[in-house]
């Protein structure tokens, strides 16, 4: 075996010892499991329970008939979804719920109720939905209305119905759909409008109820204003059912924007590993050269091999490094998706489609050890000019951040536009590039950017290795000689010797 070859087993076997390397190997997938556990049973309690005194008698059958509106809204669009997930076509007819998820108005709800409602949807579903699918299931509605509770005072007024109510706040109450917290009391008093309505929460955030009792409200106040002003109130409701007629053209699924969202999201995620995978694996190999100098061991090596040997074997065992972690995080997370159900799964089968080609299997092979390679050498000459880990950091942090932070920035933009100015711009940037084109290739990115980007990658890393690998033999056996800014030009023009 090479020199080279000896000195990258000597370098993947030391990193892979170490109990941080199995840390941070595991991390990944330990995160997707307990994102999994929390999201099926830590998470919270669905919906809430309300009471609603009305001394009026006019508002709360309105507000009640607004939540289940916005409940089979709500069913509309699971059905939707699940119909669309499953390919399941209605039996006959146009069924709203067959057009796919989308915002699903009143006039949709009243006419999914008239259709049958959930039940005829269902017995469809049933006929037609295929063996390997689940059973639909409606959710829950969010918020279930429950008569007061027995000593909670509703005849002496707003004051003493609220202070009855207080304690109950505090806890869960029987309903329909099972226990729920107590989240919302209204008390409307009959000479509403003179005098306000009261309401009184759990101290829990439940905007959207508040917000359509609100409204109701409103809107009962308004229609008493104009009746008093003698307008026909039929006539007013006929005209509010008046909306003018648009045709919403959209992209067929699975084309436009969301298909691109989707292609791009598994070379955009290959882009975040190698980012997180280079700050750890060469936070390690920076770590072992400087403890190597600090110890004395590199002048017994540099004995027996040459500091190119050195130099190309570190970077061969950092990059092996690398590869073991982006293989274990990506074998785990596709297994994960063909395991679990649901979001992940959902996500990730679309997504396998943006690297089913073989030239973009190989050019996120190519950008992935490119990007490897020219990243580690600024971290192998970071190390073979620095004594100690402190004055590592000096180097190391204004680089980190450097490029870090545009990196950031081009991952946000390539979600807005693929080809906007800061992505094709970092694409031709060598230190840049290997996270570009990878964020990138998933949009449709032309092959010929592509191979001018690799090019230009290629041309920068051999001049890399040439001006790194003169630093590094200048600067290797140097402990305690720090390098002074001035003798850098004639270190680097100087041929090895």
């Amino acid at each position: 075996m090479t020199p080279m070859l000896l000195v990258a087993r000597r370098e993947f076997r030391q990193i892979a010892r170490t109990r941080s390397f199995w840390v941070t190997l595991l991390l990944f997938p330990v995160a997707i499991v307990l994102s999994q556990v929390s999201v099926r049973f830590f998470r919270p309690a669905e919906g809430a329970a309300y009471v609603i005194v009305d001394d009026t008698g006019r508002y709360a059958p309105a507000i009640d008939r607004r939540l289940k509106v916005n409940a089979e809204r709500q069913t509309l669009s699971a059905l939707a979804t699940y119909a669309e997930r499953w390919k399941i076509a209605p039996d006959q007819g146009q069924q709203v719920w067959a057009g796919g998820p989308r915002w699903f108005s009143d006039a949709d709800v009243a006419a999914f109720e008239a259709a049958g409602g959930l039940p005829v949807a269902q017995a469809q579903i049933a006929r037609r939905k295929p063996a390997a699918a689940p059973d639909f299931r409606a959710p829950k509605p969010a918020y279930v209305r429950i008569a007061p509770p027995a000593g909670v005072v509703t005849t002496a007024g707003p004051e003493r119905f609220g202070a009855s109510l207080a304690p109950l706040l505090k806890t869960d109450v029987a309903t329909s759909q099972g226990p729920r917290p107590l989240g919302l009391a209204v008390y409307i008093p009959a000479d509403f409008g003179a005098a306000p309505a009261r309401l009184w929460t759990n101290g829990r955030a439940y905007p959207q109820l508040i917000e359509d009792v609100r409204q109701e409200l409103n809107q009962g106040l308004r229609l008493r204003a104009l009746q008093a002003e003698g307008i026909d109130l039929a006539a007013l409701a006929r005209a509010q059912t008046v909306s003018a007629p648009i045709t919403l053209t959209v992209p067929p699924t699975g084309s436009g924007r969301e298909r691109m969202i989707l292609r791009s999201a598994l070379p955009l995620g290959f882009a975040y590993l190698l980012l997180i995978s280079l700050m750890v694996s060469g936070a390690w190999m920076l770590q072992g050269l400087i403890e190597e100098r600090s110890n004395k061991l590199l002048e017994a090596v540099i004995a027996c091999i040459t500091p190119e040997d050195l130099l190309y074997g570190k970077l061969i065992g950092v990059l092996a490094i690398g590869a073991v972690m982006i293989l274990a995080w990506i074998g785990f997370a596709v297994a994960a998706g063909f395991v679990f159900q649901g979001a992940i799964a959902d996500y990730l089968r679309p997504a396998l489609a943006s690297v089913s080609s073989p030239w973009v299997v190989v050019a996120l092979v190519y950008f992935f050890a490119a990007g490897y390679l020219c990243i580690s050498m600024l971290f192998l000459a970071i190390g073979s000019m620095s004594d100690n880990m402190r004055d590592a950091q000096g180097y190391l942090s204004p680089m980190i951040l450097a490029l870090t932070l545009p990196v950031a920035a081009m991952m946000s933009a390539v979600l807005q536009n693929p080809d906007g100015p800061l992505p094709r711009t970092l694409s031709w940037i060598p230190v840049y590039a290997p996270f570009a084109m990878m964020a990138r290739l998933g949009s449709g990115v032309s092959p010929l950017e592509v191979a001018g980007s690799a090019a230009v990658l290629a041309v920068f890393i051999g001049l890399e290795l040439v001006v790194i690998g003169r630093l590094f033999r200048a600067n290797l056996l140097q402990a305690g000689q720090p390098l002074r800014l001035k003798d850098l030009p004639r270190l680097l023009a100087r041929a090895p010797a």
